[in-house]
């Protein structure tokens, strides 16, 4: 790893232990990171639209792009919560084009509190050649078939996600699997973090309780609560040529973000993430927007 991943890497460490250290008062929950999930879900009938953002400096020879993601996500049952993702993309000289097509879904084992919370993660993802959007990151990059993959991709993606809540903190993990449907090929990767929930209005939870129940819906545009997320993610190997963390091999990445959400359902997202070694994009503006219909 070279002087300047080392740099970005301490960086990102140093950021993460700024936020545990400080004390931690009420319950957390929120997500404020783009790749890793911790183990909440939507409630029954609840609905969420988002749209991301990459703005994406890759260096070297490769164009840097600008991607986005759709998401539609219900929540069919308090345990179980399916999406929907469409991504376009637009490659420096080209048009914008049509990127990938993504279901997904993710089922909480228990209602109640446990050791780690386990969540099961399946998706469903048809990517085209164009497709850029960083959802996840597995496998390494001293395959073969970097210079053919020029037509339409299956895969199935699966996680076991693992969190935690103590108090403002969450803390997650999570265990990527991807196969391509096609050659059969397993690749493996991680996503690991926390959000910290920085700043909540005092008393918005019973609020927000009593407005459910009257069926009132707020407006304020203030801002409801400020949460912080810390994620590190990347490949681990592949089932051909085996399990590795070799920076020389794998793509690894840390990013920090910060998430708004108002009194009015709107939440916003803004974050980096850098790359940690030679083979991964120098550096990403992530940003999200979203609303969440109760």
């Amino acid at each position: 790893m070279d002087h300047l991943s080392l740099r970005r890497m301490t960086c990102a460490l140093s950021a993460c232990l700024a936020v545990v250290a400080v004390p931690n008062t009420v319950t957390a929950g929120n997500e404020a990171n783009f790749v890793l999930y911790n183990h909440h879900v939507e409630e029954r009938g609840e609905t969420e639209v988002n749209l991301f953002s990459d703005f994406a400096r890759v260096g070297g020879d490769e164009e840097d792009y600008v991607a986005q993601l759709l998401e539609i996500e219900h929540g069919i049952t308090d345990l179980w919560t399916a999406a929907l993702y469409l991504e376009g993309v637009k490659l420096e000289d080209e048009d914008y084009a049509f990127g990938s097509f993504r279901f997904e879904n993710r089922v909480r084992l228990f209602r109640e509190e446990t050791l780690l919370n386990p969540v099961l993660y399946a998706e469903y993802a048809l990517k085209e050649p164009e497709s850029r959007y960083i959802h996840s990151v597995a496998g390494r990059t001293d395959t073969e078939e970097e210079e053919e993959e020029e037509e339409t991709e299956h895969e199935l993606e699966t996680r076991l996600i693992l969190g935690h809540d103590f108090r403002r903190l969450n803390v997650a993990f999570n265990w990527v699997n991807e196969v391509n449907l096609e050659t059969g090929v397993w690749e493996f990767g991680y996503a690991a973090g926390l959000n910290w929930l920085v700043y909540q209005v005092p008393g918005k939870e019973e609020e927000h309780e009593e407005a459910a129940h009257s069926m009132r819906a707020p407006s304020s545009w203030d801002l409801e609560k400020l949460t912080l997320g810390v994620e590190f993610y990347g490949g681990l190997g592949d089932s051909e040529l085996g399990l590795t963390l070799d920076p020389h091999v794998t793509q690894q990445y840390s990013g920090i973000n910060l998430r708004a959400d108002l009194e009015n359902h709107l939440h916003f997202i803004v974050g980096g993430a850098f790359g940690l070694t030679r083979d991964s994009e120098g550096a990403l503006l992530r940003l999200s927007a979203g609303y969440e219909f109760e």
